[in-house]
């Protein structure tokens, strides 16, 4: 009888621990599903974007909303209005329309748009156009407004200046989003059903902040509680204090604030031209090699940070901005733009044009490769890239896209003028960095020359708070002292669900390219089987509510472990005391 008990007793413990694995594995399939679920809902959108604009190219404040889709997807397809065909509208999930200029628009491409019957977007100019689903507002006149909110003026954003929106009045639908002069409201994002439309052509900071919060009602997607953050201690090359580097990598650890640091491997004298690397700094590589070891990410921040006379750190390195123009010959030698009008035929001005996109390509990959040479030889291994003042050509995304997954900071929108920079609300990967993924930089630096330092980031920050689910992205520079730095977290750190990001958790695939110019025995930080566990309040519910599963399963084993061991002694004993009855 008590064999039979004990035996009962053992097969009841092993089904509870069967059904808790079961358990387990059910909704840790149900979570994968989940996870799937929403890649594929990513992966299944396809925008066409069609645009009018002055000459019919892709324009800054297109490649703006490049920006701001590249957060809902991959596959964005962009069409001037005189290039639209019936073809580019087949399978289509979602439409946006962009008038950048009032103008009278081609038949056809009035025809294709109004033919759509899925969710449309239309923004800036031209609204009147695009058929009876916009007929829900009436376009007036321009209104400056000065402030902006959301449904209710309980969220709302001032403005520094006032700015010119479409005054537009709503027949029917209602306003998400409303611009405000005085003490009168005016749509600035309104939507009738699947319709919607923004009512400014500016997408310049602020309003690409408007629109991008706009963005998640369109693709019918919420988004993410809290805000995530990270920090740069920027400008480090080998000239840096290393004391007051580790002092400023100290604070953040002992905050639990994972960071980067944005690195540049040589340093060149604008007087002497003389360099200095890395290797002869050993004092600073000791500090940089422990920072990383115990958890800092290295960013590589250009090779030299400087381009002809111009100091590390002060100056351009893939940008000649004296000619304003994207850099087409070495650095000791004067350049001379030229345009198409300076060629006798169009055929020339292309050889040349091409010319200076091959000069272009290998300088910037000499450049990177030689950064990424100079750190992995040294045990520094970055895991991102920051343009050196954000200033690149389009041809250089492309070619650091090669190396790189991640870009840090704003991000240059075009090759006309290095001024045109921006960066989105949130993470984001648009078309035009190739397959790279940008972690924006949203509220700048900390300002030792203004007065109110502090007061200027609370600003910053809570302008940014109006978007939710955004990045609240920054940087530092360490030779300002740990004092400075603590004092600008802490305009930060009262920001409700704020998560920092980890570059070392985020998924990494070093390129071919990469793996060639690193020819080190490159650590596992690099692959994504290697990345650590996140800490628990980086998680989210669900996969805290795994992880506590996993944990009682995992004390359910142990206890059904020593049980059973307990049973076997037991009857062991129980077997020894027979015979010794029964001789």
């Amino acid at each position: 009888m008590r064999t039979m008990s004990l035996s009962s007793t053992f097969h009841r413990t092993f089904r509870t621990v069967v059904l808790f694995g079961a358990l387990l594995l059910l909704i840790g399939n149900a979570h994968g599903a989940w996870v799937s679920a929403a890649k594929e809902t990513e992966d299944a959108r396809k925008i066409l974007v069609v645009y009018t604009t002055e000459d019919g190219a892709i324009s800054e404040s297109v490649r703006i909303l490049d920006l701001l889709l590249g957060r809902f997807t991959g596959n964005v397809v962009f069409k001037s209005d005189e290039a639209l065909e019936s073809e580019d509208l087949r399978g289509i999930t979602h439409l946006v329309y962009y008038g950048a200029v009032p103008k009278a628009l081609p038949q056809q491409a009035v025809q294709l748009m109004a033919a759509y019957s899925g969710p449309f977007l239309a923004v800036g100019d031209n609204v009147g156009q695009l058929g009876e689903r916009f007929s829900f507002i009436s376009v007036e006149q321009k209104v400056a407004i000065h402030k902006v909110s959301k449904r209710d003026d309980s969220s709302y954003d001032l403005l520094e200046q006032t700015y010119p929106i479409a005054q537009i009045a709503l027949r029917r639908g209602e306003a998400i989003l409303q611009g405000w002069k005085g003490e009168r409201a005016y749509p600035l994002l309104a939507v009738d059903r699947n319709s919607y439309y923004f009512s400014a052509v500016n997408l310049d900071a602020p309003f690409l902040n408007y629109l991008g919060e706009g963005l998640y009602p369109f693709f019918r997607e919420q988004p993410a509680a809290g805000h995530p953050a990270y920090i740069r201690l920027e400008d480090v090359h080998p000239q840096s204090d290393p004391v007051l580097l580790k002092a400023a990598g100290e604070v953040l650890e002992e905050k639990g604030i994972p960071y980067m640091i944005a690195l540049i491997p040589v340093y060149t004298n604008p007087v002497t031209h003389e360099q200095l690397r890395l290797k002869d700094a050993p004092q600073l590589v000791e500090v940089l090699k422990e920072l990383q070891k115990r958890g800092a990410s290295i960013v590589l921040h250009g090779y030299t940070h400087q381009y002809r006379q111009s100091e590390t750190g002060e100056g351009f390195e893939f940008w000649d901005v004296e000619n304003n123009a994207p850099i087409m010959d070495e650095p000791d030698r004067e350049v001379t733009v030229r345009y198409r009008h300076d060629f006798p035929s169009k055929e020339a001005y292309e050889s040349y044009a091409e010319k200076n996109r091959q000069f272009n390509e290998s300088y910037t990959r000499h450049r990177l490769e030689s950064g990424i040479k100079e750190l992995t030889e040294l045990g520094l291994y970055p895991l991102g890239f920051e343009a050196p003042h954000y200033t690149m050509s389009q041809e250089g995304y492309r070619v650091a896209a090669e190396y790189f997954q991640y870009v840090l900071g704003q991000v240059q929108l075009g090759d006309r003028d290095w001024q045109r920079m921006s960066a989105a609300p949130y993470v984001t990967a648009p078309a035009f960095l190739h397959g790279m993924t940008l972690l924006p930089e949203t509220i700048g630096y900390y300002d030792a020359a203004s007065p109110s330092a502090a007061a200027d980031t609370a600003r910053k920050v809570r302008q940014m708070q109006f978007v939710n689910g955004s990045v609240i992205g920054m940087f530092y520079h360490p030779y300002l002292g740990a004092d400075r730095l603590k004092e600008f977290l802490a305009a930060v750190e009262t920001v409700p669900g704020l998560e920092w990001i980890d570059l070392k958790l985020l998924e990494h695939k070093p390129s071919e390219r990469f793996r060639a110019v690193d020819r080190t025995d490159t650590p596992l930080v690099l692959t994504a089987a290697s990345r650590p566990l996140p800490e628990l309040g980086d998680m989210g519910v669900s996969q805290k509510i795994l992880w506590g599963i996993a944990a009682v399963v995992a004390l359910a084993v142990i206890a059904f472990l020593i049980y059973t061991l307990r049973i076997r002694m037991s009857l062991r004993k129980q077997l020894f005391e027979e015979r010794s009855i029964h001789g």
